[in-house]
């Protein structure tokens, strides 16, 4: 079976999603051929694989020279030459303003599919209803477990990130998207009314050396820090390398989702891996991940006791409540079961592929 990922480069992707399936299925499946690559998307070589396996459309084709009218042809001729077209539904819609430009991208993409993967019931059971002549499968979001194998003690991540010990911890990882996000965090610690607690947030502001503003950014990083004790790196992008994530998550004594707006977040599941409560927003697929495994979660049109959420949360980290649980969201979450249910839906649709002539399952 030969699958395409379509992605420039997934190992440079901003996260390790796509990159750590492809290693996982390699893994199990040395047989199945797995590719990706911008000018082999485009060339006559896409019409040799089984399966085209779309990801984040609107970012693609925000890098790429062809238009949405080449792309919605492409995929037809795919279709037409008995490629099945798949896609995982990572959006709704592009972020804020991110690439909103390219939101028809994914609207060909989502409605031009044989099948969507999902990784929650909500945005499967929207779909399914969007776009009914549809195979839809729920996938969830692995942990990264092949990535992170090292958990730190509390007190080795304090010293290895220079940071005293007598105090509340919050880590919200991510990129802040927009100033929302971030007045979200400063409404978060000013509701806590404790001067004992600081929030870790690797990805709140850019700091860039090169930028005529490197000043005022960094007035504001100074200012951030002192006011309302936000810890960031000033970078937003690549905040925090692969072997210094653990030493954040060894830190904190809470994992906080600073999203208003949200379908699926990564960071909902990472921190089960290393057996932190996660607080975060009742939306998308995200709040009933969180509440089907007893987190605590905010509604995102009221935010006057995110305080309150949140000091439930440590409250429940104090009696080990997530790693209590860590091992049976393990089991369920691993990498190695995530993809070998991706392998398997792959294995479905190119049986159903065989049993359609080309017109039918164009």
């Amino acid at each position: 079976m030969k699958i395409f990922m379509v992605h420039e480069d997934p190992w440079h992707a901003g996260n390790p999603y796509i990159s750590t399936l492809i290693e996982e299925i390699k893994r199990q499946h040395p047989e199945c051929e797995l590719e990706w690559g911008r000018e082999r998307f485009w060339s006559e070589s896409i019409y040799s694989f089984d399966i085209v396996h779309f990801h984040w459309p609107q970012t693609f084709m925000a890098n790429d020279s062809h238009s949405e009218t080449d792309l919605l042809q492409h995929i037809e001729t795919m279709k037409r030459s008995g490629i099945t077209v798949v896609s995982t539904c990572h959006d709704l819609e592009p972020h804020y303003n991110q690439y909103a430009n390219k939101a028809e991208s994914m609207r060909i993409v989502y409605s031009k599919c044989n099948a969507i993967f999902h990784l929650g019931e909500f945005s499967k059971l929207l779909f399914e209803k969007r776009y009914p002549d549809t195979t839809h499968f729920l996938l969830p979001h692995h942990v990264y477990d092949t990535i992170y194998r090292h958990f730190p003690s509390r007190e080795e991540s304090l010293r290895k990130l220079h940071l005293p010990l007598n105090r509340i911890y919050i880590l919200c990882f991510g990129t802040f998207r927009d100033d929302a996000e971030r007045n979200l965090v400063i409404s978060l610690y000013k509701q806590m009314g404790n001067n004992a607690v600081s929030i870790l947030a690797p990805g709140f502001i850019d700091v860039k050396i090169t930028s005529p503003r490197f000043f005022s950014q960094l007035a504001k990083k100074i200012y951030y820090k002192h006011k309302y004790h936000i810890l960031c790196t000033g970078k937003t992008w690549g905040a925090v390398k692969d072997s210094e994530l653990p030493y954040y998550y060894g830190a904190a004594d809470i994992a906080f989702i600073q999203r208003r707006k949200i379908l699926n977040s990564g960071n909902a599941v990472l921190p089960m891996l290393f057996g932190k409560v996660v607080v975060g927003p009742d939306c998308g697929n995200v709040g009933p991940l969180l509440k089907k495994w007893g987190y605590p979660v905010f509604s995102v049109d009221n935010i006057n006791n995110i305080g309150d959420i949140v000091s439930k949360g440590i409250e429940m980290e104090k009696d080990n409540y997530g790693i209590k649980i860590r091992e049976k969201q393990i089991q369920q979450y691993r990498t190695a079961v995530i993809a070998e249910k991706l392998y398997s839906s792959y294995e479905e649709l190119r049986k159903i592929a065989q049993s359609y002539n080309k017109e039918d399952w164009k």
